[in-house]
């Protein structure tokens, strides 16, 4: 199927420099919100100045510890050798000339020893990423754990972070909730949240989102971040909805001895069974669609909790099969046999607020085919509760004509008459196919290989910002080049421990079954 391109800008792979500018103040603001905690919690001064002070003080670090991470922010240096035999912060940079019998002047050919930053045409960003990997060993990976295990962290600790949130707009309501969130959390449980949260998209696809919604204000695009984070916290996405999935709903509605546990999971599975809604192909810009059945919704047959649930384990697994350059998916709502009897409000006020403010940017086109005349006073309350960009997406559709102009006929299932000899069938959880998640010193493992992956990618995007953004005028176009194409292949390596970590933290799904994802996250274009 040939795929429509999409020229818009303002995605990862055509932006305008205004727009890349932005992307890098956004990375800029998570890495002082994260220095902020870090202050905190060891007690020891941000470096004054801008940020990339803050970049010159970690670039100091010369082993793996606490100690000479908090040394190097308070900026002591004794000019001895560290604990583990590197050289110590100031002089580095500075030998690796005379390590090959030149002195820094000598090597780039100046006389008056300037060195304008490179030596063997290596510039120092790229010497700090080299540190950086040379760091990230054995010994970096126990005192992360060892720090994640014992450290205490409260949130007192957030202060700053509050702070600048309220300065962004964050209501106090909000700050409430995330104190009383972070109370309950450990440092280990708030980094994996993180980890999770991104899965296996690209990071700048992910910041992108918030900056498109928030019309490029960083701040406001931050704040949205945050609370995202929260909500997902508050809905239990990553603990909850996704490692348990459609197994234990099925198991719950045959041998929970709870009544409501019982109905939790027989409305959850049953939702499944019906194909209330359904995955099923792609629209012309190859984004996945999702075919909502109105007429087949009882109000009040599911508690208002267990629909929610179903609609975001919806909402997760066509992430899952969003395949880049298309960042979005297509929902259909098939109106056909539509009366009063099938209209809650609740349902669509909360999958409102998933598009808008905890999935940004995530659909593409909203179609209500064959909406019956009723509809019509309907549609005029909830187009009010709809962002004006979400509501732009709405197309209406009478005819297979209409949803061909979106979807191909090929793709389209009979029953909305379209060509595709198709029908929804549920495909049962097979029984022991989420077994591997009670390994769970290999799902942890994979889990620091992720941690320790995404240093690197921090690292490397600090690089990239301090060769551009922090260039005073002096970037180095082939140097920025070289340090893109090395930070984007940690962000690959990023992608690629998701789908080895994926069998241990989300429960498999109908997509996994039925073959549209497969092993290593390839995604089959026709079911």
């Amino acid at each position: 199927m040939a795929i429509a391109p999409d020229t818009s800008t303002g995605y990862l792979h055509n932006l305008t420099p205004e727009q890349e500018a932005k992307l890098r103040e956004f990375w800029v603001i998570i890495f002082n919100s994260v220095a902020s905690v870090l202050s905190a919690v060891y007690d020891v001064p941000i470096p004054e100045g801008p940020s990339n002070k803050l970049f010159e003080a970690l670039d100091k670090i010369n082993e793996p510890t606490v100690e000479a991470i908090v040394a190097a922010l308070r900026g002591k240096d004794d000019n001895s050798e560290s604990t583990n035999g590197t050289v110590p912060a100031e002089t580095i940079g500075n030998t690796n000339g005379h390590t090959n019998g030149e002195t820094n002047g000598e090597a780039n050919g100046h006389g008056n020893g300037e060195t304008n930053g490179e030596t063997n045409g290596e510039s120092k960003e790229q010497k700090s990423l080299d540190k950086v990997d040379s760091l990230m060993n054995k010994d970096a990976r126990k005192t992360i754990k060892s720090e994640l295990a014992t450290r205490k962290v409260s949130p007192e600790h957030f202060a700053t972070l509050f702070g600048q949130l309220r300065k962004l707009g964050a209501q106090e309501s909000e700050i409430k909730s995330m104190e009383s969130i972070l109370a309950q959390m450990t440092p280990q449980e708030m980094c994996f949240a993180i980890l999770k949260m991104v899965k296996q998209e690209h990071p700048d696809s992910l910041l992108l989102r918030f900056l498109r919604a928030r019309k490029w204000d960083v701040g406001k695009a931050f704040s949205m971040m945050t609370s995202t984070i929260l909500w997902r916290k508050e809905m239990d996405v990553d603990d909850d909805i996704l490692p348990k999935g459609e197994g234990y709903a099925l198991e719950q509605s045959k041998t929970s001895k709870s009544v409501k546990e019982k109905k939790d999971g027989t409305d959850f599975i049953n939702q499944l069974k019906m194909g209330k809604s359904f995955l099923h192909g792609f629209d012309k810009q190859g984004r996945p669609v999702n075919y909502v059945r109105v007429k087949i919704h009882k109000p009040g047959a599911q508690s208002e909790e267990t629909l929610e649930r179903y609609i975001v384990h919806v909402i997760e697994s066509t992430r899952l099969i969003v395949v880049p350059p298309v960042e979005t998916g297509t929902i259909v709502f098939d109106m056909s046999g539509f009366s009063l009897s099938n209209m809650e409000y609740s349902p669509v006020k909360f999958i409102i607020k998933c598009f808008e403010a905890n999935y940004p940017e995530s659909l593409g086109l909203l179609l209500i085919h064959n909406a019956p005349w009723i509809f019509s006073g309907i549609w005029r309350l909830i187009h009010g509760w709809m962002d004006p960009v979400v509501a732009s997406k709405v197309h209406f559709t009478k005819s297979v004509a209409d949803l061909d102009k979106f979807i191909s006929r090929t793709q389209i299932p009979r029953e909305l008459k379209g060509d595709e000899d198709w029908q929804y069938e549920y495909v049962e959880p097979k029984k022991d196919e989420n077994a591997i998640m009670e390994d769970t010193a290999t799902r942890d493992s994979l889990m620091y290989d992720r941690m320790m992956i995404g240093i690197r990618m921090l690292a490397a995007t600090a690089a990239w910002i301090s060769a551009t953004t922090f260039a005073e005028g002096k970037e180095n176009p082939a140097a920025v080049d070289e340090l893109k194409s090395r930070r984007n292949a940690v962000i690959e390596e990023f992608r690629v421990n998701y789908w080895n970590l994926d069998p241990y933290v989300r429960a498999r799904a109908l997509i996994d079954r039925t073959g549209v994802l497969k092993e290593g996250g390839t995604v089959a274009r026709q079911a």
